[in-house]
């Protein structure tokens, strides 16, 4: 049956059919690009997802049997990963993308507000994506106690309090640079996929460096001193050579 990374726990999961597939015809599509549905839910999370077969992309129209055994076979990854190019994919997974993303280790509003940018850009909001990683730059400086100037001047700052290295500052600026763009009323400039995914790679590197790294170190650091502790508990605890001997 078919496999796919699920949009919701993000994890290369089994999807279940739990339904009849079902037709329609796309509009602005030729009559003969007849298109099959059928519901899914991932065994892994138990949330619903449609897949979609678009039998022009086999060059011919297939009825229901034909459309059901797509998605009993031509779903099955045998290395179980996807293909690397989702156009040649025969079957369309409804949402293709996962919606949100989790920010382990970053405060709550800051990691709100960068899933969000997630959300808008898996539903190809790409301004909006943009607008909502610069929220969240910001409100990262604020958090680290610069509320003062321009977004610019917090980044400055930022670099100059050693909390980001000036490659990530770099980094930021291109972030402000686009997000201002939108902010300031230029519709007319374009923002693609591209654009949107390259910022968001900018903001994730920024909140790793910031806030995830430092945590994995110190839980690091503690886990070796948890594995020391005990090392020294069990030589304190074991047997000396002489009552052994005895």
């Amino acid at each position: 049956m078919a496999s796919r990374i699920c949009w919701h726990c993000e994890r290369f999961s089994h999807m279940t059919q739990i339904g009849p597939v079902f037709s329609d015809i796309l509009k602005g599509k030729a009559a003969d690009s007849f298109v099959w549905f059928a519901p899914f839910t991932c065994d892994a999370c138990g949330y619903a997802t449609l897949g979609m077969i678009d039998s022009s992309l086999l060059g011919r129209r297939i009825n229901s049997g034909q459309a059901q055994s797509v998605f009993q076979v031509e779903a099955d990854f045998e290395d179980e990963e996807e293909p690397d190019d989702e156009d040649e994919q025969i079957i369309t997974w409804i949402p293709r993308e996962p919606v949100w993303k989790e920010y382990e280790d970053v405060p709550e509003d800051i990691a709100a507000v960068a899933s969000e940018a997630y959300s808008c850009c898996s539903i190809k909001a790409y301004r909006s994506a943009v607008l909502m990683a610069r929220t969240a730059l910001e409100a990262t400086a604020k958090n680290k106690g610069i509320t003062s100037g321009s977004l610019n001047e917090k980044i400055e700052e930022l670099a100059e309090q050693n909390i980001i290295t000036d490659q990530l500052a770099q980094e930021a600026n291109e972030i402000r640079l686009l997000g201002n763009d939108m902010a300031h009323g230029d519709p007319d400039i374009p923002v693609s996929k591209e654009d949107a995914s390259d910022i968001l790679g900018f903001l994730d590197t920024v909140l790793d460096y910031v806030y995830q790294q430092p945590i994995a170190i110190q839980k690091r650091k503690a886990l070796r001193k948890k594995r020391k502790e005990n090392k020294n508990d069990c030589r304190s605890i074991a047997p000396s050579s002489t009552a052994a001997t005895n």
